[in-house]
């Protein structure tokens, strides 16, 4: 009993490893710039992939101040004004006072930039399919209900 318990944990542990791996290449492959150039043509919409990553981001987590979204990103807010001026020159996201600080301003996505970032999906559904190409469906949906599981064991222990 205890060598099947043993041989269980090995095959998990293994299990375990080949899905990180698995998921470093899905994510080296997803924030490639070649990857996100192709979306974008893709798309048809013409922005820089910076302005791309940040309209992504103000969807994901708006109304928000550049800030916070800074910190999240990782990055020096100084370097978010630049893409977020384009972004709302352009009609894709609003800026806002922030209710608990008139002094500071939240962006959010406007009804332009959501149509921008349904177009930026369809093409990366587009090019995530291209990859499946000759996959069988039920080995789609079986990827997909255990990504979509795998997400959600994120989203609740982030």
């Amino acid at each position: 009993m205890a060598g099947s318990a043993e041989n269980g944990d090995v095959r998990l542990r293994e299990a375990t490893d080949r899905v990180a791996a698995a998921l470093a290449t899905v994510g080296n492959w997803m924030f490639a710039p070649t990857t996100r150039r192709r979306i974008m043509a893709a798309s048809g919409l013409e922005l820089s992939l910076g302005d791309y990553t940040l309209l992504a981001q103000i969807s994901l987590h708006a109304p928000v101040r550049l800030s916070v979204l800074a910190e999240l990103m990782e990055v020096d807010k100084s370097t978010l004004s630049p893409p977020a001026k384009r972004l709302e020159s352009r009609g894709f996201i609003e800026r806002q006072p922030d209710p608990d600080d008139a002094r500071a301003r939240l962006v959010s996505v406007t009804r332009e930039g959501k149509l921008a970032i349904r177009e930026l999906w369809k093409a990366r559904t587009t090019a995530v399919a291209a990859l499946m190409e000759g996959w069988e469906p039920s080995d789609v949906e079986h990827l997909a209900d255990g990504l979509a599981a795998f997400a959600e064991a994120i989203k609740k222990g982030a």
